[in-house]
């Protein structure tokens, strides 16, 4: 698994980044975790979490493609300055802020260091949670197709014992109120059953939920400690330079946010549609 990276849009012109960078900055969340809807603890897919994550989904992806047009301008402009004027620009830095310049130093040369340990470290943790989250699906499939069983069956055995075959397309329908309401109670049934072999896994403090908060930690928060870093070097070069950041800001964040609300839909999605009677009362 590899860490997301920013991608370099073109640059707008500098005349308008004054602009752009007042008002794009401001639409990256602060803190990007904000928007991602909580985890359901409900057992039945239809549930609006698609929904909610896309909307998320979608809102970040707007606030992070903007952000990086701020970022590749005020980037632009420190990348086109003469190289002898950076390094005197640096000098002339070193010698006003010797302290700063050298917190600097000992920040870029420790954020390399960590950055390939991070990278790793994900890498290892990524490759166990998902071994351990292909388990835990399996397992759970088993269970609730286990604890659906003997509904399903009796309502198979009602459908083959009570209903008749109507019109050309010989479909079935009950002709009994009676056997048609025993039918729909069997359908609750199964519906209570698959919720009660749910909930150890997807309900509050559930398997899944406690595997996403271990996915959240070990692997998308480690990969933003590996971009975070970089970008916040990018910003102190441009600052020791003399020139202004142009609203430039991390967006290592809100990317892998964006990776944890996928990776957590797809988890989420394995959850069943709520049974419905498949079977009519005839008028």
């Amino acid at each position: 698994m590899t860490a997301a990276r920013s991608f370099r849009l073109t640059a707008p012109v500098l005349a308008v980044l004054a602009i752009s960078s007042a008002t794009f900055a401001q639409e990256l969340p602060a803190d990007p975790w904000q928007l991602v809807p909580p985890l359901p603890t409900t057992c039945f897919v239809h549930d609006g979490f698609r929904e909610s994550l896309a909307a998320a989904t979608e809102a970040l992806n707007v606030a992070v493609a903007r952000q990086n047009e701020v970022n590749a301008a005020a980037r632009e402009t420190f990348d086109d300055m003469d190289m002898g004027e950076k390094a005197r620009r640096m000098q002339a830095f070193m010698m006003k802020s010797p302290q700063e310049a050298m917190k600097m130093m000992q920040a870029e040369q420790a954020a390399g260091a960590l950055a390939q340990e991070n990278i790793v470290k994900a890498d290892e943790a990524n490759a166990r949670l998902e071994s351990e989250l292909s388990s835990l699906q399996d397992e759970f499939r088993a269970a609730a197709a286990e604890a659906v069983k003997p509904a399903r069956a009796r309502q198979q055995q009602l459908i083959a014992a009570k209903t008749v075959e109507v019109g050309e397309a010989a479909i079935a329908m009950f002709t009994s109120a009676a056997d048609h309401a025993q039918y729909l109670k069997l359908v609750e049934e199964e519906n209570a059953a698959y919720a009660e072999a749910c909930a150890p896994y997807f309900g509050e403090a559930g398997s899944f939920h406690e595997w996403a908060s271990r996915y959240r930690t070990e692997v998308v928060e480690t990969l933003v400690a590996h971009d975070g870093p970089g970008e916040g070097m990018m910003i102190m070069q441009m600052r020791a330079m003399g020139l202004p950041d142009g609203g430039y800001r991390s967006t290592a964040t809100a990317q892998q946010v964006n990776n944890f609300m996928t990776r957590v839909g797809q988890v989420w999605d394995i959850r069943e549609p709520k049974a419905e009677p498949r079977v009519e009362l005839r008028k």
